[in-house]
């Protein structure tokens, strides 16, 4: 990759939170649905659900969760877990999911203005040193 294209670092930090954002959304998104999973299990009057368990490297046991009442849900801050009763732990994953969304959101403009900053100058850069550009440069044969 040449100088001129090259993003500064401030693009590349902008676009490594976008990244963690998106992983972080996934990963609550995944949990609300394991979470519906049990809340429409014990809907079903059954207090018990098997599920798979990654143990790493693609492989997975069976696991067994004796009581779906309560589960202990990480607070988002170091080492804080709240364990609560399953239908307040759906509604504090579905809270936290929000505020990464508005995160995320908040995120859009300022990437996207970077993103076109970027464009600019290095179309402008280019064009001062008159480095070709790969899309539209032909080699004559």
């Amino acid at each position: 990759m040449d100088a001129l294209s090259q993003p500064p670092a401030s693009l590349e930090a902008l676009r490594r939170r976008k990244s963690s954002l998106d992983s972080d959304l996934a990963l609550h998104d995944d949990l609300l649905a394991r979470l519906d999973a049990c809340l429409a299990a014990r809907a079903q009057g059954n207090g018990r659900m098997d599920l798979p368990v990654n143990i790493g490297m693609g492989f997975t046991v069976e696991g067994v969760v004796h009581d779906t009442s309560r589960i202990v849900v990480s607070a988002g801050l170091h080492d804080l877990f709240l364990d609560l009763p399953i239908e307040e732990a759906r509604d504090f994953v579905e809270k936290k999911r929000r505020i990464l969304q508005k995160r995320l959101e908040a995120l859009e403009k300022p990437l996207a203005q970077a993103e076109a900053e970027h464009e600019r100058v290095s179309k402008a850069l280019k064009a001062a040193f008159e480095v070709p550009d790969h899309a539209s440069a032909t080699v004559a044969v």
